[in-house]
């Protein structure tokens, strides 16, 4: 009987390898070809029209414009990939070019990586002069970001919004992005928001972003905002942002926080409970960690914050948690008597590593 059953699912698992297909884009294609790889196609729009569970898209090596939608979805057991081949470069290029000028009448999301499908894997590639780099939305959920760098766009690198549950973004990078109309305000590396104009559409549960890092951005290096659901981070790294690098002078409007974790959704669906392990902030024009006016209690877990401007860590109004957290030569913390504390340096007496 035990043969009979590990037969029927050796069977399962090759029936699905053996229904999936391969398929690869190369800027030297054409998509009247087959999608082989030796007769690739030249474009992502029609590896998505034909694209099934459990395919990868092979993308070889070279420049190509910004796709507009992933609006197909794979299944549990059978994502859909795509992939640059092997460890030949790939860069999309979106409209917004190297003089930072944008119509910011037109659709941002034209120049965006738009993915509303699910179990979508996204992984090896490089994004720049997106208006945003991704933007995952309209309930999308259980998709993999895993080795992307995207910079230089007009808001964000990466933003969840609108639903999205369940999505993991695996070693990425964001910088040097920046919103030249609105000065440097609205240009964060990667973003966990609730929808722009109806926040009752709150970010769904399980989103988690794992070994990340932001640096060089306009505004904040993760930045959450009425989300209405935990985000969670991971050993993540932000650095550096905030400040003027494109010479705007006194009309430079970046905040400048490594983690902003607010506000909470005020929308009847307050459960922003972040939660930050082992992640670090250093050298950022405001704070270090900031709660941003987050009434639900968040949770940090070994954190370090070090040579931030204005303070290492910012945490009122409510029952945080933070345990064995260190602060570096960041300024004095504001805390209040809610919060919990246990283990952090600021607690332990003689502590010679906060500046006045």
């Amino acid at each position: 009987m035990v043969n009979i059953i590990n037969k029927f699912i050796l069977l399962v698992i090759l029936t699905i390898y053996i229904n999936a297909n391969s398929y690869f884009v190369s800027t030297k294609g054409n998509d009247r070809n087959s999608g082989a790889k030796n007769r690739p196609f030249k474009t992502l729009k029609k590896a998505i029209e034909i694209a099934k569970a459990g395919d990868t898209i092979n993308i070889r090596g070279g420049e190509y414009p910004f796709q507009n939608r992933f609006n197909i979805s794979g299944a549990k057991d059978k994502p859909i990939t795509f992939q640059a081949y092997k460890q030949e470069k790939v860069i999309f290029v979106g409209p917004y070019g190297e003089d930072k000028i944008y119509n910011t009448n037109q659709n941002s999301m034209i120049g965006t990586f738009l993915v509303t499908g699910d179990y979508l894997i996204f992984r090896n590639f490089e994004l720049k002069n997106g208006i945003n780099g991704i933007y995952v939305k309209s309930n999308a959920s259980h998709n993999i970001f895993e080795n992307l760098v995207i910079h230089d766009n007009y808001y964000s690198s990466l933003v969840l919004a609108d639903g999205a549950t369940d999505n993991k973004i695996i070693n990425c990078d964001a910088y040097n992005n920046f919103d030249s109309n609105s000065y440097g305000e609205n240009s964060d590396g990667f973003v966990a928001t609730a929808h722009k104009k109806d926040p009752t559409q709150y970010l769904g549960k399980g989103n988690i972003f794992i070994n990340c890092r932001s640096w060089g951005n306009g505004d904040d290096g993760f930045d959450c905002w009425n989300t209405g659901n935990p985000v969670t981070f991971i050993n993540c790294l932000s650095y550096n942002n905030g400040y003027d690098h494109w010479n705007i002078g006194t009309k430079f409007k970046g905040n400048g926080n490594g983690f902003k974790l607010g506000i909470h959704n005020r929308y009847g669906h307050p459960r922003d409970a972040h939660i930050l392990i082992d992640c670090k902030a250093w050298g950022n024009a405001s704070r270090g960690f900031d709660y941003n006016d987050n009434e639900v209690a968040l949770t940090l877990f070994r954190n370090i914050s070090y040579n931030n401007r204005n303070s290492g860590f910012k945490f009122l109004k409510t029952n945080h948690i933070l345990i064995q957290n260190i602060n570096i030569n960041s300024g004095h913390n504001y805390f209040d008597n809610n919060i919990y504390q246990e283990g952090n340096s600021w607690n332990k007496p003689n502590y010679p590593i906060q500046k006045d």
